[in-house]
C-alpha cells in the first residue's frame, strides 16, 4: 500500500472524530475488533485503515479517562475559583460582561489547571486575573458543543459574583497575544477603516475588528478561507522568505524558513488550521534539511496523528475538518491533472506547446477551485453553513491577490521599526490600500451574483453526497472512473430535481436572536416573512440569519413592539402593530395566514399554514376568547390568552416555565427551526424536549 503514514492519519482522525459522539464504554470494544481486524489483515491494504482506526479509539479512551473524566465531578457544584481570562474574550450581550473562555487555576484554594466557557463574566482583558463565585455544569448539547471540546473545554461555567482582582497572568500566549494586537493597530493606523481591518485579518489573523459585512460578503462569495490564517498563508509565506533561491536543500533557509512558520504560528494564536498547516510544512522542511523526499498526503496524516494526541478531540473541529478536506481536494485535483497530461497528445509547434501550457494552468487552477470546494462541501453542510455557487469563479479572480497582500503587510510592520522610512510606510499603506480596495470590489461583484448563495437542506444533501462518495468508490474499484462521471451527473440532477421539488412551499420558522426574546423568521420559496421583537442585537441576528440562508426577499417586517424604539431595517417593509386596529389580518408568503392581535398592554401574531398554527407574543396581550394553536414561539412572557400544545423556547430559565403543566416544551439554544408542509406535516430541528421540574 503507497502512502501508509496518510492512510493511518485519516482513520486515525476519523476513529477521534466518530469516538467522540460514541459512549465511552463501547470504545474499547470497538478498539479490540478493528485491532482484530488489523491483525487479520496486516498482509493486505486495509491492515494500516484497521491499525490506524484501533490506535484512534484507543487513543480517545485514554484522552477521557486522563484528562475529561476527571473533570466531570465538577459538573453541578459552586465554589470559589480563581480563573484566567483567555485570549478569546469579546463583549457579551449584557453590558458591561464579556464572554468566552476561562481557566481555572484554584478551586476553594486548591490549585487546578482547566478550561470553561462562560457566556458572561465581569468585563476583564485577556490575562487578567481574578477571584469569583461561580457555578459549573456540563456544556449544554448544542452545535459547539464538540468545537469547545476540540479547544479543550469540557465544562461551562456561570458567574454568580464576589468579584476580587489578582495580579494579571504574565504567560507566553497572553505576549504573543499583545505582540498581534500590536502589529494590527499598527496596520490599521495607516490605512482606512475597512482595508486595515482585513489585511489584519488575513496577515495576522486578528478578526476581532472585522466587520460583519465584510466577512458575509467573502461567505457568500467562496472565499472566507482568506479571511481565516490556513496552509495558504503559510505557503505563501514561505515562498516570500525564499529570497528568489531555487535549490530547496539550502539548510541555512531551510532553518530560518522553519523558524519563520514557527514564529508565525505562535503570532496567529495556534488556530488549528494554522497549527496543521504548520506541521505539515515543518514536517516538508524537515526533509529537505535531510534530503528527503516529502509527500504532501503522508505529511498531512502525520500532522493529523500529532494533534490527534494532543487533544482526542481536535478532529471535531470545523477549522480541522475544512483544512483536511480541502488538501484532499488538493491532491485530488493534483492526480487529476497529472492523468490529463499523461493522456494529451505531444504538440508539434512551439505555438501549440505554449497555448497548451497555458490552457493546462488555468485549468488546473479551476480544477483546485473545483474539487476543493466539493471536498468541503460535506463539512459546511453537516455544520449548517451554506455553499457558494460562485467559489471557483471567485477564487480564481482574487487567490492570486493575497501574496501582494501580505508581502505589502509585511513591508509596512517592517519599515515601521527602522528610522526614516515612514515616507516609504505611507507609500506602501496607499497601495496596499488600493489593492485591498479591488479585492473588496471583486469579492463583492461576485456575491452579488445569481445563485451565489446556495442554502441546501442538511439531512438530504448529506445522504446524496455520501450516495455520490459509495459510487465514486465503486467504479474506482472497478477501475470505471470516466463512467462515474456520467453516473454521477445522472444521480446528482436527479438530486436537485427531487431536491427542488421536496422544498417547494415549505415552510421554515426560525427563532433568532436573544434568547429571552428571539424574532420569528418564516420563510417560504424565496420569501420570508419576520415577526420582530426585541433590539438593535436581534436585527443583526436576523440579518445574519437571512445571509447564511441564501437571502431570501423580506416581503414585511410585523414590529410587534408596544414602545418601539428606532431601529434600522433598511429597506425592509415595516408594520408597527400598535398603529393597526385590535384585530387585522392579512395573507402573506405563498396562502400563509396572518393574524395580528393588539391591545393596550400586549400583541400576538398568528400565522396559519394550512391548518397548522404558530403564534408569537409580545408583552402580555388580553383577549375576550383564548387563541388555540399547535405552536406557541415563547420569549421572555407566556399569555394566558394562548392555549399552545407545543412550546418552543431558547432559554432554559425563563418564569413562565414552572407555570407549564400539560404543554410539551422544546428547547433550542441557538435557533430552533419548526418546519410545516401545509396540510401534510410539521416537524422540528435543533431542538430537544426540556424536562420541567
Amino acid at each position: 500500500m503507497k502512502r501508509k503514514l496518510a492512510w493511518f492519519g485519516l482513520a486515525f482522525a476519523t476513529a477521534e472524530l466518530f469516538a467522540a459522539y460514541l459512549p465511552p464504554l463501547v470504545l474499547l470494544p470497538a478498539a479490540a475488533f478493528f485491532a482484530l481486524l488489523a491483525f487479520l489483515y496486516h498482509r493486505y491494504a486495509v491492515g494500516v485503515p484497521f491499525a490506524g482506526i484501533f490506535c484512534g479509539l484507543l487513543c480517545f479512551f485514554v484522552f477521557y479517562l486522563a484528562v475529561v473524566r476527571p473533570l466531570e465531578p465538577y459538573a453541578g457544584q459552586t465554589a470559589q475559583c480563581t480563573v484566567i481570562v483567555e485570549t478569546d474574550a469579546e463583549p457579551a450581550y449584557q453590558e458591561g460582561m464579556y464572554r468566552g473562555s476561562l481557566r481555572v487555576t484554584s478551586w476553594n484554594g486548591e490549585p487546578t489547571n482547566f478550561l470553561v466557557e462562560c457566556r458572561a463574566f465581569p468585563a476583564a482583558a485577556p490575562g487578567d486575573t481574578f477571584t469569583a463565585q461561580w457555578k459549573f455544569a456540563d456544556l449544554e448539547t448544542d452545535a459547539y458543543q464538540m468545537s469547545y471540546r476540540s479547544q479543550g473545554i469540557h465544562l461551562q461555567a456561570e458567574y454568580l459574583g464576589s468579584y476580587q482582582p489578582q495580579p494579571s497572568c504574565q504567560a507566553t500566549r497572553f505576549t504573543w497575544f499583545r505582540l498581534r494586537k500590536t502589529l494590527a493597530q499598527r496596520l490599521k493606523t495607516w490605512m482606512t477603516a475597512e482595508e486595515g481591518e482585513l489585511e489584519a485579518a488575513m496577515l495576522l489573523g486578528d478578526k476581532t475588528g472585522l466587520r460583519d459585512t465584510i466577512q458575509d460578503t467573502f461567505r457568500i462569495a467562496g472565499v472566507s478561507h482568506l479571511l481565516a490564517v490556513s496552509g495558504l498563508h503559510v505557503a505563501l509565506l514561505c515562498g516570500i522568505f525564499s529570497f528568489g533561491f531555487r535549490r530547496r536543500f539550502v539548510r541555512p533557509l531551510i532553518v530560518l524558513r522553519a523558524f519563520l512558520v514557527i514564529f508565525y504560528m505562535l503570532l496567529t494564536g495556534l488556530p488549528v488550521s494554522v497549527l496543521r498547516a504548520g506541521l505539515v510544512f515543518l514536517i516538508a522542511l524537515a526533509g529537505d534539511f535531510f534530503l528527503q523526499p516529502v509527500d504532501l498526503l503522508t505529511s498531512t496524516g502525520a500532522a493529523a496523528v500529532l494533534l490527534g494526541l494532543q487533544n482526542a478531540y481536535a478532529p471535531c473541529d470545523p477549522g480541522f475538518q475544512l483544512s483536511f478536506c480541502a488538501v484532499l481536494g488538493v491532491q485530488a485535483a493534483g492526480t487529476l491533472s497529472r492523468w490529463e497530461e499523461g493522456h494529451l497528445p505531444d504538440p508539434r509547434h512551439p505555438w501549440a506547446v505554449h497555448i497548451l501550457s497555458r490552457g493546462m494552468a488555468l485549468l488546473e487552477n479551476v480544477q483546485i477551485a473545483f474539487l476543493a470546494g466539493l471536498a468541503t462541501l460535506p463539512v459546511l453542510i453537516a455544520h449548517g453553513m451554506t455553499a457558494s455557487g460562485v467559489g471557483v469563479l471567485t477564487n480564481l479572480l482574487v487567490v492570486w491577490m493575497l501574496e501582494p497582500a501580505l508581502q505589502l503587510g509585511i513591508v509596512i510592520l517592517v519599515l515601521q521599526f527602522l528610522p526614516g522610512c515612514l515616507p516609504v510606510v505611507r507609500i506602501a499603506s496607499v497601495l496596499l490600500s488600493l489593492w485591498l480596495r479591488g479585492m473588496l470590489s471583486l469579492v463583492g461583484w461576485c456575491a452579488g451574483l445569481p445563485l451565489a448563495q446556495l442554502a441546501f437542506p442538511k439531512n438530504y444533501t448529506l445522504l446524496v453526497l455520501a450516495v455520490l462518495g459509495i459510487l465514486a468508490l465503486v467504479f474506482h474499484m472497478a477501475d470505471r472512473m470516466l463512467w462515474y462521471l456520467s453516473a454521477a451527473a445522472i444521480c446528482g440532477l436527479s438530486a436537485i430535481a427531487m431536491g427542488i421539488w421536496s422544498q417547494e412551499d415549505l415552510v421554515r420558522i426560525a427563532l433568532v436572536g436573544t434568547a429571552n426574546n428571539p424574532c420569528a423568521v418564516c420563510m417560504q420559496n424565496g420569501q420570508a416573512v419576520i415577526l420582530f421583537r426585541g433590539g438593535q442585537s436581534n436585527v443583526r441576528a436576523v440579518t445574519r440569519y437571512l445571509t447564511e440562508n441564501a437571502d431570501p426577499e423580506v416581503t414585511l417586517v410585523v414590529d410587534l413592539r408596544q414602545d418601539p424604539s428606532l431601529l434600522d431595517f433598511g429597506e425592509w417593509p415595516v408594520i408597527e402593530i400598535r398603529d393597526l386596529e385590535g384585530y387585522t389580518q392579512q395573507t402573506t408568503l405563498d396562502d400563509v395566514a396572518l393574524d395580528l392581535y393588539h391591545d393596550g398592554s400586549g400583541s400576538l401574531a398568528v400565522l396559519g399554514v394550512g391548518n397548522r398554527h404558530i403564534a408569537l407574543a409580545s408583552g402580555r396581550v388580553h383577549l375576550d376568547t383564548p387563541v388555540s394553536v399547535d405552536v406557541f414561539c415563547a420569549g421572555n412572557s407566556l399569555p394566558d390568552t394562548v392555549l399552545p400544545q407545543t412550546i418552543v423556547c431558547c432559554t432554559d430559565s425563563a418564569d413562565w416555565l414552572t407555570s407549564v403543566s400539560a404543554q410539551t416544551v422544546l428547547y433550542g439554544q441557538e435557533t430552533p427551526v419548526i418546519m410545516i408542509r401545509p396540510w401534510l406535516s410539521l416537524t422540528y430541528e435543533e431542538v430537544k424536549p426540556l424536562a420541567l421540574q
